[in-house]
């Protein structure tokens, strides 16, 4: 997308840990094989991305990474909700950010399956995702109680700040994030029961509203490539309908008009823009539908025809 801006987060988030430590972390979930910290070391600093879903910042700032796409399902939002349930984080300190899917590539696929279905992301996702918040929660736990030379068991979390109940004493999640980012992940957690939850299941501001609002996202739409074309689809408008024949004399004299595709059961409109894509594809008359098995051949093109 040469038109698009760079922006080279992890080289951002290496640096903010050099400067004064961060905890990234990634789990091995089903969402594809766990990133290793020799994967992603940058040598600009020496300090190496560990893994790839959460990150906590020293400024009690909670990224964490959505895999899945936005397509007004509100998932940008509702799967930090499910990681921050379990991480009990201040919510408010936290921010999504999407996975970048050329480096889930070049990291063999750590993001995992990334295609989105529908409003599918929760359902699939949900399980996972909480695990990963739990996973987080008890490293941070364990790395303050290390701390303390406590038991985990003594100390408690919420809104980001541990605790040892006996003591008194606390620690935020930013201040001990880089101890924590050495304590080995349990293999197992235990989630909480719905009837425990705080976050999921709630009201909350939606994080990409502000940003469609300011026209900031970018689609595929805006994309451009050198020497890229663009095409217009016409489909058949009976389901199981063929494509029988296409009358291109419309499109003659069209500016920027490349090709006509004729496919099985649909014909696509080649142009240098999607706009003249789109008028020369409109610019092909359909035939009307008169039955559920039959298009009739009315001596409007594209005619497609029904088997029936």
């Amino acid at each position: 997308m040469s038109e698009l801006p760079h922006i080279d987060r992890r080289r951002f988030l290496a640096e903010v840990a050099a400067l004064g430590g961060a905890l990234a972390l990634g789990f091995d979930i089903p969402f594809g094989p766990k990133a290793h910290a020799g994967c992603a070391s940058l040598p600009a600093c020496g300090v190496p991305e560990i893994t790839a879903w959460i990150v906590i910042d020293p400024d009690e700032t909670v990224t964490i990474r959505v895999a899945k796409s936005e397509m007004g399902q509100g998932s940008f939002t509702a799967l930090p909700m499910l990681v921050a349930e379990e991480l009990e984080c201040d919510w408010s300190k936290v921010r999504a950010e999407f996975a970048p899917p050329h480096e889930n590539r070049k990291r063999d696929r750590v993001w995992g399956n990334m295609s989105t279905g529908a409003s599918r992301s929760i359902s699939t996702s949900q399980s996972d995702l909480r695990r990963a918040g739990a996973t987080a929660r008890a490293m941070l736990i364990a790395a303050a109680a290390a701390r303390w030379d406590v038991a985990d068991s003594e100390c408690t979390v919420a809104q980001g700040v541990i605790t040892h109940r006996p003591s008194g004493r606390s620690v935020t999640f930013g201040r001990i994030a880089a101890a924590a980012a050495d304590i080995a992940p349990p293999e197992q957690v235990t989630l909480k029961e719905p009837k425990d939850w705080k976050l999921i299941g709630t009201r909350q501001r939606r994080f990409e509203v502000a940003d469609k609002i300011a026209g900031k996202p970018i689609y595929a739409i805006d994309v451009r490539l050198p020497n890229m074309l663009h095409a217009a689809i016409v489909q058949c408008p009976v389901f199981k309908g063929t494509l029988k024949s296409v009358d291109e004399s419309k499109l003659a004299g069209l500016k920027g008009v490349h090709r006509v595709v004729k496919l099985t059961d649909a014909v696509a409109v080649v142009a240098d823009s999607w706009w003249r894509a789109k008028k020369a594809a409109e610019a092909l008359p359909l035939a009307r539908c008169t039955t559920l098995l039959r298009i009739r051949p009315n001596g409007l093109s594209p005619v497609f025809i029904v088997p029936g």
